[in-house]
């Protein structure tokens, strides 16, 4: 199974999963039916086709969805019941370009989502980005906007799209998605800056204390020749965790610091 379900395949489901998150925007699209028409014909297309792929697997399960889950009108080639119907072609052309596109996209995406969390911006909060690229990628990037801004929370009314990094580099949050496609999320959009320093400041302060204690223990000759191999193994463990954890909260709280929007 693991040799059958490769990267390969992992990476196709994922790219299907985004699109169709990204599809809610062009079913919506504001500038007209057509963009809306062939995102419900491809979702369409893609649910007819996974229902006959698991017919053989799910046969009760998928016949009732063919059934009753649509009208007859929504899948105009259901004709016959999906146990009779024709197995799905597996010799369509690929567009290698267009995939290259969304992949893109999703790698932005995924960045722009990892450092909300990273941040713990809150889900409903949108924010603002400067995406940076070359003329190409910036072309077909901005065609997606709406999409854009769904998938990753962001404000669509200030969404910027240039080939050079915004004048408020120095104070944003540099994403970099993929070979010439960057991103820079205002840090003010992010976080309460002021709220942020304090927080880490009192975090940095625990792990400090706790990290002294278990430099405490393994400096004592009486606990690392006593103690089993294993504990002194753990203590050094979670010793060398929080050490690398004070590290990057330091690493954070100078970035933050260091923007002009921290009066020290």
């Amino acid at each position: 199974m693991g040799e059958r379900f490769g990267r390969g395949k992992r990476k196709d489901i994922c790219i299907c999963s985004v699109y169709i998150e990204a599809s809610k925007a062009r079913l919506y699209h504001s500038g007209g039916h057509s963009v809306a028409s062939v995102a419900q014909a491809v979702l369409l297309y893609v649910f007819q086709n996974i229902l006959k792929l698991l017919h053989p697997f799910m046969p009760f399960v998928t016949e009732e969805l063919w059934q009753n889950f649509l009208p007859s009108s929504a899948l105009p080639n259901r004709k016959d019941a999906l146990i009779v119907s024709p197995w799905p072609r597996t010799s369509l052309p690929r567009d290698s370009n267009s995939i290259k596109k969304f992949e893109n996209l999703q790698a932005l995406t995924r960045a722009i989502r990892n450092a909300r969390a990273e941040y713990s911006v809150e889900p409903a909060k949108r924010i603002s980005a400067s995406i940076v690229a070359n003329e190409e990628v910036i072309q077909y990037i901005s065609q997606e906007k709406e999409a854009l801004a769904l998938l990753s929370r962001l404000d669509l009314q200030n969404m910027h799209f240039t080939n050079s990094p915004p004048g408020n580099a120095d104070q944003s949050v540099h994403l970099v998605a993929g070979e010439g496609l960057e991103a820079y999320l205002p840090l003010a959009d992010m976080v309460d800056i002021t709220a942020e320093v304090d927080r880490l400041t009192n975090r940095l302060s625990k792990m400090e204390t706790e990290y002294e204690g278990f430099a405490a223990r393994l400096s004592s000759p009486k606990f690392v020749e006593k103690a089993p191999e294993h504990i002194v193994h753990g203590v050094r463990e979670k010793a060398a965790e929080v050490e690398e954890k004070i590290t990057l909260t330091k690493n954070r709280l100078a970035f933050l610091k260091s923007t002009v929007l921290v009066s020290e």
